[in-house]
């Protein structure tokens, strides 16, 4: 049985497209179509809006760290949830289209694509002819030519082309930061520059230190300290009428090396299993023709029922964790999925080795995996945008 949660990602799916109408609003445009619904909730006027995405920077992570993040510490911040499963590509995905995984396509770290079989949403996207096809949301950084501004992406110079770049962040233009100091002080230039700006800034240091030693080491709590120093001084010499926005895709759980749960060859949890997908958190479980997905949700129900959350892609898609799920996304989930609940991970004989040695884990319904801040900074501190984007994510939920 899936968890119950505060929501879906919806309110993560609604920080852009609120975003996006606090600009409208500023600049005296009519609310873009797509934003339409947005336009019925009271929203703060703005020039540009900033969309800081720290990866790896759970609600719980970051509350637990506040000593070490004291301008994050004054900001105005309410607990959000992510989407489901909470992983990256899914994430991202959402905030930068305002869709849901289970319309955008991008439904879990590691899914089954109908001619090339399982591959990550991060990396494999060569093969993939028709990309709209399969991330099939349109990303919103198009809308704000229609608010006469421009739209910048800011990342890692690795990351400016690929194929989830191409999916994701059509539309905006890309600058790349090698460190985080340099990218903050680019988002900076640009919004010291007087031009109406949609930027999207995106830090994935955190989640590298956190999967590699724990989000509870000396790595991590370093690299949290560099974030909180350029947030302060983008904040220290912020226009008055930028709206910015703090917020990530995930939270994390450390899982020890004897708390990985290893499943053989040669267990009958697998019999009927043809792939393993997912990642240790959030198993999807591809049958073979034939195998019954209850008989097999069961059989792991005995076994595991007890440490994680075991359901059916049927449940799934009856569920809504996972949004409106469209026809042609649902063969992406597995046909039984295994969602861990204690603190384990789930390993099997066809991972790579290399993983074995991830600490810093993410992808189930856990609170420290769903919950993600949404913290409030220049022109929209103090003001009701958070209620707002409540509001805009009900509003789309019910239309």
């Amino acid at each position: 049985m899936l968890p119950t949660t505060t929501d879906n990602g919806a309110r993560l799916a609604a920080i852009l497209p609120s975003g996006l109408a606090a600009m409208a609003r500023g600049a005296g445009h009519a609310v873009p179509e797509e934003l339409r619904i947005a336009s019925d909730v009271t929203l703060p006027a703005i020039r540009s809006f900033v969309m800081i995405v720290v990866d790896g920077l759970g609600s719980a992570n970051l509350s637990a760290a506040i000593g070490h993040a004291p301008t994050l510490g004054r900001l105005q911040r309410k607990r959000i949830e992510t989407v489901a499963p909470s992983t990256t590509g899914a994430a991202l995905t959402t905030l930068v289209t305002g869709a849901l995984p289970g319309d955008h396509g991008l439904i879990g770290y590691r899914i089954r694509h109908p001619e090339l079989g399982l591959i990550t949403t991060l990396r494999d996207w060569d093969g993939i002819a028709d990309r709209a096809a399969w991330q099939r949301a349109r990303p919103l950084f198009h809308l704000a030519g229609d608010l006469g501004a421009r739209a910048f992406a800011i990342g890692r110079p690795a990351h400016a082309s690929g194929g989830l770049t191409e999916a994701i962040l059509a539309g905006a233009e890309y600058v790349g930061g090698q460190r985080i100091e340099d990218r903050f002080s680019a988002a900076s230039q640009l919004l010291r520059g007087g031009e109406p700006a949609v930027v999207y800034l995106y830090v994935d240091e955190l989640d590298k230190a956190a999967h590699e030693f724990g989000w509870q080491s000396d790595a991590w709590r370093h690299r949290l300290e560099q974030l909180d120093g350029a947030l302060e001084s983008l904040l220290r010499g912020l226009p008055g009428d930028v709206g910015v926005v703090v917020t990530a895709d995930h939270g994390m759980v450390d899982v020890a090396a004897h708390q990985q749960v290893m499943i053989g060859a040669d267990s009958l949890l697998l019999s009927g299993v043809d792939d393993i997908g997912g990642e240790p958190r959030f198993r999807a479980l591809y049958l073979s023709d034939g195998a019954d997905a209850e008989e097999v949700a069961l059989r792991w129900q005995e076994a595991e029922g007890g440490r994680a959350c075991i359901f059916t892609r049927e449940a799934a898609v009856r569920s809504g964790a996972f949004g409106n799920i469209a026809p042609e996304v649902a063969p992406r989930l597995g046909d039984v999925m295994i969602a861990a609940r204690k603190q384990i991970a789930y390993y099997s004989h066809l991972d790579d080795p290399r993983s074995l040695s991830m600490v810093g884990q993410h992808g189930s319904f856990t609170d420290e995996e769903r919950g993600v801040p949404l913290a409030l900074a220049g022109a929209l501190a103090g003001t009701g945008f958070a209620n707002a984007v409540a509001a805009v994510a009900r509003a789309r939920a019910e239309a």
